[in-house]
């Protein structure tokens, strides 16, 4: 009896910790969909560089910034709504085999490749704008090409060296969208507005209660997703293998 009863106590403990782990599993993967969030909505600070294209942005330029951001919310929820109940956690999977399959991919390498074209450009001139112009050795502050090929080819080095200590889409989207597009949409626009408007940071006043709101959310919102994304990743580098293992 008093062996059965050690059994009992063992199974019923394993079962247990086993059913903690897996809730634990689950509170990180909710905690790192919403950073996945997170990224997806800091898409829309693309129609804020469409509109410094424009000449005119008096008349024009609020009503296609509301368009765009209509048109981009409604085709959110339309895919959220068409993904069903249990959509799985990397949508691309719900494309069933074939060539509607391929032609997807297709699309979603175009996407990625377009994507990594503009947003490293824009870095690498930044980058060069601010630091590279300021380099001597070798003359690099001469040699404009140089410079330049170097600098793009350590980003392409940089970013492959992430996507592969990563590799997992869902993971490293939400680990992107968490240190970059949450501070860069949310954070960073409403501790700029309370510096320009002079009032304390981490206090709320009577006029800057919104902007306060918004930099604790953004805050609350980076934090949680962070920890999401960092607790996913090795989740699935215990479950799938660890950084640049064959998936």
């Amino acid at each position: 009896d008093s062996i059965s009863n050690d059994q009992n106590q063992s199974s019923s403990s394993s079962s247990s910790s086993t059913s903690l782990y897996e809730n634990t599993e689950n509170t990180l993967a909710k905690m790192s969909s919403l950073a996945s969030i997170g990224f997806a909505v800091g898409s829309q600070k693309l129609f804020l560089n469409i509109r410094h294209e424009m000449k005119d942005r008096t008349q024009a330029a609020p009503g296609s910034l509301s368009i765009s951001l209509t048109m981009y919310g409604l085709a959110y929820v339309s895919v959220c709504l068409l993904a069903g109940p249990h959509p799985p956690s990397f949508l691309f999977d719900a494309i069933p085999s074939g060539m509607g399959r391929r032609v997807a991919g297709f699309m979603l390498w175009v996407h990625v490749a377009v994507s990594y074209a503009i947003n490293s450009q824009a870095f690498c001139s930044s980058v060069d704008r601010i630091v590279g112009h300021r380099v001597k050795v070798g003359k690099l502050d001469e040699r404009h090409r140089l410079r330049w090929g170097i600098l793009t080819g350590c980003v392409a080095v940089a970013s492959y060296l992430v996507a592969n200590a990563i590799p997992f889409f869902k993971d490293l989207v939400a680990l992107c969208g968490a240190l970059t597009s949450i501070p860069l949409t949310l954070l960073l626009p409403g501790i700029f507005y309370r510096r320009v408007q002079m009032v304390p940071l981490c206090f709320p006043t009577l006029h800057s209660k919104l902007s306060f709101s918004l930099v604790a959310f953004s805050f609350v919102f980076m934090i949680v997703g962070l920890l999401g994304a960092v607790g996913s990743i090795a989740v699935d580098w215990k479950h799938h293998g660890g950084p640049f293992a064959c998936h």
